[in-house]
């Protein structure tokens, strides 16, 4: 990983003073910059120059150099994209950015409930929609994102079970794995079940195989990560709770809509 040279001063870049550099580091108890990076493995690291121009163009010029480099992209606006992996085209209705741009919501990121009125009803307002939509009595304030949902979601159906082993139901992103993976160790075993090649879904055999009166939970998202749309989603609830399972689905909301 390069890394601007330590007597560097850039105007523009906070705490790029020597002194206050060894001063952060002597904080943390850090000999150098390298000791921050100790967890990234060797093989990932960049030990060159990146091959960038030299910082010789104004703004104005670079940012029109920037832009006659994304005007050689194609978007998603001109063609349809079946890049697939989780990478999907989302409709996003027009109503959510008006919604999103109005005065209650600028305030801050979180905020006590007397200083943020805008946040919390929105909050409300939302985990009502929710509620309506996925047929539940009670729906939670949203998570950082998608993965910390459904690794929140595992850590909640082990708690509410008193079991510890989740089946996940393959295809599933890396992404969302490495997240699972990660939230939900050392206390929780997790499994995988495989899928049908042909079809792209879940094999129901292997599920049935290996749930069992210790799985806590058993988890797929719909579509999956082939985007194939998972049909046996009722089965696969069913086969959960017959087993004192839960049944955990992770979602795009908008495909829920009638």
């Amino acid at each position: 990983m390069a890394h601007t040279p330590e007597n560097v001063v850039y105007p523009y870049i906070p705490n790029s003073v020597p002194a206050i550099k060894q001063q952060m580091l002597r904080e943390v108890n850090a000999k150098s910059i390298e000791d921050l990076y100790v967890e990234i493995p060797e093989r990932l690291r960049l030990k060159r120059e990146m091959n960038l121009p030299a910082p010789f163009l104004s703004e104005y010029a670079l940012r029109r150099h920037v832009e006659g480099l994304l005007a050689n992209n194609v978007t998603v606006q001109e063609y349809t994209s079946f890049l697939g992996a989780g990478c999907y085209q989302h409709y996003v209705p027009a109503v959510c950015d008006e919604v999103n741009q109005r005065n209650e919501f600028l305030t801050a990121y979180s905020g006590r409930t007397y200083e943020d009125h805008g946040r919390f009803q929105a909050l409300f307002e939302y985990a009502s929609m929710m509620g309506d939509l996925l047929n539940m009595d009670v729906v939670s304030l949203p998570t950082y994102d998608g993965y910390q949902a459904a690794a929140t979601s595992l850590r909640m159906s082990a708690r509410i079970t008193g079991r510890h082993e989740v089946l996940i139901c393959q295809p599933v992103s890396a992404d969302k794995m490495s997240k699972i993976l990660d939230y939900c160790k050392p206390d929780l075993k997790i499994g995988l079940v495989s899928y049908d090649k042909e079809t792209g879904q879940l094999d129901m055999a292997t599920l049935k195989a290996a749930v069992s009166e210790k799985t806590a939970a058993v988890y797929l998202d719909n579509p999956n990560y082939f985007g194939c749309i998972e049909t046996q989603g009722d089965e696969v609830a069913q086969l959960a709770h017959r087993h004192g399972a839960l049944c955990v689905v992770g979602v795009d909301p908008i495909s829920l809509e009638c």
